[in-house]
């Protein structure tokens, strides 16, 4: 237990220390819409899943997507679980590749019982990045002919977090109902830059928007289990979020200046205007199915749709439309308590996706295919371990969106499990 602890007091650390020297640097041009791209959700072991969370239900390990499933947690336990991820992504068009990288925090969790079949958890996750750049150079009519005579330069920063808070109750025996609780905070920031380069006779035009969100919300989810013959089980999930409202902080500005000018703060404000307004994001339902052999195998998939038709946000960029996700993936365990080979222990996970973009991109609503990997590797004489998974996909196609982008994501975790609330007994 003492070294759960240290281990536990290490992961702040290297927490606070993802969140100061993580550094974003992306180029994805399907950041510029909405509230930029959604970020892939779950725990490292359900994403090396595909992405299932709705059938998952597990006494060591934490499933914030379905709160029902904190009912599971052990009687006196505590469940500790720090993510993090690094990705790289490379961007095509017709004639050009792109290469940019990101590292960030995934997620930190929390989750102990309040009593048997009560359970708890808390954590703070990334909902939304809006990080891109993207340059253009063309020809202004009547210019000089050179290819550089206008710059455009459109960069994005900035994303949404939230935080939650979650209990489940199990009423009686195989169903499981929860709820979550939870704030989404944060702000993006866009600049738009139109430069003429080969005349100074022209103003140069920025055009920045600055959206700023907060709000609180819930979600409800239940789980049935239905056990079978042999440790077999069959869970059923599904959870529900309605339509919520954001406090919204709105600014438009758009400035002129000239390359004349010595001093980047002599601009002229052409506009302005801010706006406190209210910001709707979608209700979303996901359901789905397991099958699991107890402490050997896990089959699932889920299926999930967002109404994002109804969603309204300020600004001017994005056409939202309905959206939907499906999640499949598996877990095989050769042999849990295997005492000769280290590789019979470990978990070996396997998934896909599929994903419908909530924004029209140029008119087309872009498809997103994922195919995962994992590993869960337990410690010895512990139920704590450490997490793996690789996330492969492509976004987009070069024939409809004048882009294509093909992403790897691999992302480690480490879930401490420790029975922290029993006294020592000494004879």
């Amino acid at each position: 237990m003492y070294r759960t602890r240290k281990l536990f007091l290490l992961c702040l650390v290297s927490f606070q220390t993802a969140i100061m020297s993580g550094q974003v640097d992306v180029i994805s041009p399907f950041a510029r819409y909405g509230i930029g791209n959604l970020e892939l959700q779950g725990t490292i072991r359900t994403l090396g899943m595909g992405g299932v969370s709705s059938g998952i239900r597990s006494n060591t390990t934490l499933n914030f997507l379905t709160p029902a499933s904190y009912s599971a947690i052990d009687t006196a336990s505590f469940i500790f679980d720090f993510a993090l991820d690094i990705a790289g992504v490379k961007l095509e068009d017709n004639e050009n590749t792109y290469y940019s990288s990101n590292m960030n925090f995934r997620h930190i969790l929390l989750g102990f019982p309040i009593m048997k079949g009560w359970g708890f958890s808390t954590g703070l996750l990334p909902f939304t990045n809006a990080y891109y750049t993207m340059v253009q150079r063309s020809t202004v009519d009547g210019g000089s002919g050179d290819d550089e005579d206008i710059f455009e330069q459109h960069k994005g920063i900035g994303g949404y977090q939230k935080f939650y808070m979650g209990t489940a109750f199990s009423p009686v025996k195989y169903f499981s109902a929860g709820i979550n609780m939870f704030i989404v905070f944060g702000e993006i920031n866009r600049y738009n830059d139109f430069i003429f380069l080969a005349d100074n006779n022209y103003f140069n035009t920025r055009k920045m928007e600055n959206q700023l969100l907060n709000g609180i919300s819930y979600e409800l989810s239940g789980q049935f289990m239905l056990p079978l013959q042999g440790n077999r089980s069959v869970n059923f999930g599904i959870t529900y979020a309605p339509e919520y409202n954001l406090k919204t902080k709105y600014d438009d500005i758009v400035l002129r200046y000239s390359n004349l000018q010595s001093s980047s703060l002599a601009f002229d404000t052409l506009y302005y205007e801010q706006t406190d307004t209210t910001s709707i994001l979608p209700g979303t339902l996901r359901g789905g199915i397991s099958f699991n052999k107890f402490e050997k195998f896990t089959f699932a998939a889920d299926i999930e749709y967002s109404a994002w038709s109804q969603a309204s946000l300020p600004g001017s960029y994005g056409t939202y439309t309905n959206a939907l996700a499906i999640h499949a993936g598996a877990e095989y365990i050769p042999d849990k308590y295997s005492n000769y080979s280290f590789f019979n222990r470990i978990e070996y996970r396997i998934g896909g996706r599929y994903g419908e973009s909530y924004s029209l991109y140029e008119g087309v609503q872009v498809k997103e295919y994922g195919i995962t990997f994992g590993a869960g590797i337990p410690m010895r004489r512990s139920r704590s371990r450490a997490s793996f998974f690789v996330d492969l996909s492509t976004k987009g196609s070069v024939e409809e969106t004048y882009f294509r982008e093909t992403r790897i994501a691999v992302g480690a975790s480490l879930s401490l499990y420790d029975f922290w609330f029993l006294k020592a007994k000494y004879e």
